[in-house]
């Protein structure tokens, strides 16, 4: 038999994916298959497909009559006059064009191949609805953690004791400025700052506070800038405010550091 082409062949791919053809429509196709990439290429398409319908579906165990039910609808061949069995009638195959051969396809394997087609388009529709599905849901989980932030901070301003401190640049950054607001029966607050360095890669802004005996604490880190070097983090002082003598902010590794390592790009009292 002369070999098919690739047109032919995609044509009956579906229903290689499904297992819907017999042994020696198989052996057809495989001689193709066996020296075209690209047609196998689409095959596994095919079949990645048909494997994703079989997993979507809900599994659960066949009655117990299932089988002999099949059995006995499957021995009921639809037989049509033209020769052949017992009485002249033979089982129905349809015959599946496809260019210069015509091959015998059961009418079922064609409706699962038509089904796998529409599969696929529709399998692609919900890779990309999907896709921007979680594009938006991104966006809202940013939406919403802006908008957490932003109670955070008028939940800051609006406490009826929040303190608020100043803080200078130092040598190494003279025109950046800053301040801190907290309220100290929380414990916590805001630090915002101006016209600092701005942060490179893997580097950070990190508060300090500093007590007499020069005891240095973390009280927050400040992970981002905007090109002119402003930002804004919440803190939290440990122990009381009134623990503590000086604020300081110094730039460390990504992450924080235990002590301060960087040198002191802004300061204040307490």
């Amino acid at each position: 038999m002369t070999s098919l082409t690739c047109e032919e062949v995609r044509e009956l791919l579906p229903l290689l994916a499904l297992n819907a053809l017999d042994v020696d429509e198989r052996d057809v196709l495989e001689d193709h298959l066996s020296g075209c990439a690209a047609c196998r290429e689409e095959l596994a398409a095919h079949a990645e497909t048909a494997a994703a319908i079989a997993l979507a579906l809900p599994q659960s165990e066949p009655s117990a009559g299932l089988k002999s039910r099949v059995l006995a609808e499957a021995s009921r061949a639809r037989l049509v006059p033209g020769g052949g069995g017992a009485g002249g009638q033979r089982p129905t195959r349809q015959l599946l064009g496809v260019g210069r051969f015509r091959l015998p396809i059961s009418a079922a394997g064609v409706v699962a191949a038509i089904a796998l087609t529409v599969a696929a388009g529709s399998t692609a529709w919900a890779m990309s609805l999907r896709s921007e599905l979680d594009t938006q849901n991104s966006r809202i989980a940013m939406l919403t953690e802006r908008a957490q932030n932003y109670i955070r901070v008028t939940a800051v301003l609006q406490a009826a004791d929040t303190q608020i401190r100043p803080l200078s640049g130092t040598g190494d950054a003279p025109e950046a400025f800053g301040r801190v607001y907290i309220d100290p029966d929380t414990n916590e607050g805001m630090l915002m700052v101006r016209n600092l360095p701005p942060l490179p890669q893997g580097r950070n802004y990190q508060l300090w506070v500093a007590g007499n005996d020069g005891t240095r604490e973390s009280a927050g880190i400040l992970t981002w800038t905007d090109k002119a070097g402003n930002g804004y983090t919440f803190i939290k002082c440990p122990e009381k405010l009134s623990r503590w003598q000086s604020f300081g902010v110094t730039m460390e590794p990504a992450g924080g550091s235990p002590a301060p390592t960087g040198s002191r790009m802004l300061g204040g009292t307490i």
